[in-house]
Parts: C-alpha cells; structure tokens; sequence
C-alpha cells in the first residue's frame, strides 16, 4: 500500500515537474516557429510551380510517378510508428522506443530512395530539372521536402543512438526516463516528424491532381 501511494506521489511529482518545464523551455516555441516558417517557404513555391502551369505542356500524357505512392504509403507508416514513441517512453519501456525509433528511421531511408527513383522516373519521362519551369519545380518542391527530411533523419539517428546506449544500462535507462527534458525532446521529434509527413501528403495530393 505504501509503495502504491510513494510511487503515485513520484509519478505527481514527475508529472508536475514536466508540466513546469514545458511551459518555460522555449525548444518548443522555436520548433513551431521553424515548422511555421517552412510551410510559408513551401506555400510559396507551390503558388510559383501553380503559376509556372498555365502555360506548360510538359506534362500532356504523363504518367504520375508510381514510386511517389510507394513513398506516401512509408511515410504514413513511419508516422504510426512515431506516434507510439512517446507513450513507451511514458510506460518506461525503453527497449519499445529503441525498436520504434529503428523502424522509423529505416522507413525515412527508405522514402529518401523512393524519391530518388521517382525523380528517376521523371527525368526518364521527359521532364528535367533544367527543362520547363513547371518541371523543374517539382524536383525543387520534393527536394526541399527531402531535405526536411533528412534534418529529421539526422536527428532521429542522434536520438535512436541516445536510447540505444541508454537501454543497455539500467542505470541510465532509470535517469533517462524520470527527465522531463527527454521527453519533450522525443516529442518535438514526433512533432516534426509529422509535420514532414503531412506536408508530403499535401503535396502528393496537389501534385497527383495537377497531372
């Protein structure tokens, strides 16, 4: 009875610790600038590449990439492995944020290649990067989703590395998982990751229809 209520008091008090920390760590507020600013960017070269249309045959009998659905399909499911990070890490399992945090990272590799085959798909159909403006804006639009991308891939490696070494040591794991700051790191991951994530699914959508 004892242990229930101490550690019931330890989990209020982890909880009302994180709450305080969340509030003042400006982390979060300086990642949803980032996000804010990058969807400007890419607004803007969707209205450029929109505007680059009217007058572009260069896509008459063109056949949408068949890899760029591959992609989408691997980055909804590396979202759902994101999304269950962050309650393993609050039930303490460690080990399920390692394989989790794995799994996500071997689904954005493999969704970087997928768009590497799907520009190969594009030049091979005609359309180049120094070709028609219309064109050569969709390899500057998927590119720069890329390297969205790849600043989440570089964090999530750091990240995945972290808990791997951490999870070898019981030590560790127990320091790891009663920091607040820890969590909301993982959680900034899992915002940014989505982030990523919806911003391909709107330009797969707007791509696909603009064909």
């Amino acid at each position: 009875m004892m242990q229930n209520y101490h550690k019931n008091t330890e989990k209020a008090e982890r909880d009302n610790a994180i709450t305080r920390l969340e509030k003042l760590h400006p982390h979060k507020t300086l990642l949803y600038l980032a996000i804010f600013g990058s969807s400007l960017v890419c607004l803007f070269m969707v209205v450029s590449y929109t505007m680059s249309q009217r007058n572009a045959d260069v896509f008459i009998n063109f056949e949408f990439p068949k890899t760029f659905v591959v992609s989408l399909v691997l980055l909804m499911f590396s979202s759902y492995t994101m999304t269950r990070v962050v309650p393993a890490f609050l039930k303490d399992d460690l080990k399920s944020v390692k394989s989790l945090l794995g799994i996500t990272l071997i689904l954005g590799v493999a969704f970087t290649i997928s768009q590497y085959v799907g520009w190969s798909e594009l030049y091979h159909s005609g359309i180049y990067l120094s070709g028609e403006a219309s064109g050569a804006y969709l390899y500057v639009i998927s590119g720069l989703h890329v390297l969205h991308l790849a600043a989440g891939l570089v964090v999530l490696t750091v990240m995945y590395t972290q808990i791997s070494n951490v999870s070898r040591d019981p030590v560790k794991m127990l320091i790891t998982v009663t920091n607040p700051y820890q969590r909301i790191k993982l959680e900034m991951l899992a915002t940014y990751w989505h982030f990523v994530d919806a911003l391909w699914l709107i330009l797969f959508f707007y791509f696909l229809f603009s064909f």
